[in-house]
């Protein structure tokens, strides 16, 4: 069942939907050609509330066959296995996506390779991973070369820098792929739960909006789409696209400044703080871009979520931080911090001169990268 666990992932972060639809039944009929298997159990999942108990439904193999009947309210994730506790260490469930209707699994050897048909939700799912077949073993061929070159010996930082735009590029093929997949497919199940990848890949949080939005009535208004439209809506304030909200905040010297004062300029939003070790590590990578770019419509924004004001100015002096900094010194009750949603550090929003958000958390090479797009003429050596 390829990538679903990765779409699961998403949703084990969000917090539960209550929700009432209309239940559709469905049956299940199953045929066993291992004589050795007497017992299976059957687990219904939730692609949005995790705090829900599961249990296991005891299945009897009778002649090598097996009935389950039920009622879902909409697809969801489902698992057959040999053991009650699906998730046991060397158990290997048969994973899907339980659909209304008339369902048929015929298990001939190993669990996991069952064959379930009759499932409009698994096989829309199986179409999906046929034809993104292609991006994901580029991908993949990128990771086996990465890796044998590091057992080869070859330092990480050679690797990152050899294989970072191929696999840039390899991901923006796949993420192109998926959205057009969407466009294609409104009525499938899988359409929906790759909106939030393609969010959080593009940091394009209206125009996953937009692709919601699209989709086919049934699936827009499921418990499932719920949760991620919250999900959607929490982040669409800082969206690429969308307007950055302004603040204003008190300078190392006690004056005001505005966020909406740097319009005319690309403004790096750099949320850091000087007690923040990764910060500290990515500031030489803010500095050379600083330098860089500060003569051509370029600066920076620095917002700390310090509390303490000495260790705040000592920071800026000893990484070298010759640009503007801001702090209400509250730590993670920061006006900036909580307007902007931020919840761990770094993090940054790149600004156009409209002061309108065109990247967020672009660290390390990246930040160059995307610097270098709208500076061509000035390259970084």
């Amino acid at each position: 069942m390829k990538y679903i666990p990765k779409i699961f992932s998403f949703f084990l972060l969000m917090s539960p939907v209550l929700c009432f639809a209309q239940q559709n039944t469905y049956t299940i009929s199953g045929t066993v050609n291992r004589p050795e298997i007497k017992t299976l159990y059957f687990t219904q999942s939730t692609f949005y509330d995790t705090n829900t108990k599961l249990n296991a439904q005891k299945i009897e193999v009778l002649d090598g066959r097996f009935s389950i009947k039920g009622m879902i309210d909409e697809p969801v994730p489902a698992f057959l296995s040999l053991f009650e506790d699906y998730k046991k260490i060397g158990t290997k469930p048969k994973e899907f996506i339980l659909d209304k209707g008339i369902i048929s699994i015929e298990i001939t050897s190993d669990l996991a390779s069952a064959v379930v048909k009759g499932s409009k939700a698994q096989d829309d799912l199986f179409q999906y991973n046929i034809e993104q077949n292609p991006y994901s073993a580029k991908i993949n061929e990128i990771n086996i070369e990465a890796q044998r070159l590091s057992s080869s010996g070859i330092s990480a930082d050679s690797i990152g820098q050899l294989f970072r735009i191929p696999f840039r590029d390899a991901n923006r093929a796949l993420t192109d792929f998926q959205l057009k997949f969407i466009q294609k497919n409104s009525s499938a199940f899988i359409s929906l739960l790759l909106i939030p990848n393609i969010a959080r890949s593009t940091n394009n949080y209206i125009e996953a909006d937009s692709l919601l939005a699209s989709l086919q009535d049934n699936i827009e208004s499921s418990a499932t789409a719920k949760t991620i439209r919250e999900y959607i809506i929490s982040q669409k304030k800082t969206s690429v696209g969308a307007l950055a909200p302004d603040f204003r905040l008190a300078d190392t010297a006690g004056k005001k400044i505005a966020l909406s004062a740097l319009k005319g300029k690309y403004v790096l939003l750099d949320f850091w703080a000087a007690w923040c070790g990764p910060c500290r590590q990515e500031n030489p990578n803010v500095v050379q871009a600083f330098k860089t770019y500060k003569n051509d419509g370029f600066t920076v924004l620095g917002v700390s979520l310090d509390k303490e004001k000495k260790s705040w100015l000592k920071a800026i002096h000893d990484d070298n931080l010759q640009w503007q900094h801001v702090s209400d010194l509250k730590f993670w009750a920061s006006e900036a911090a909580i307007l902007y949603g931020i919840t761990s550090i770094p993090r940054n929003f790149l600004l156009d001169p409209r002061g309108k958000i065109i990247g967020r958390d672009l660290r390390g090479q990246d930040l160059l990268d995307k610097l270098e797009e709208l500076f061509p003429a000035k390259k970084i050596k």
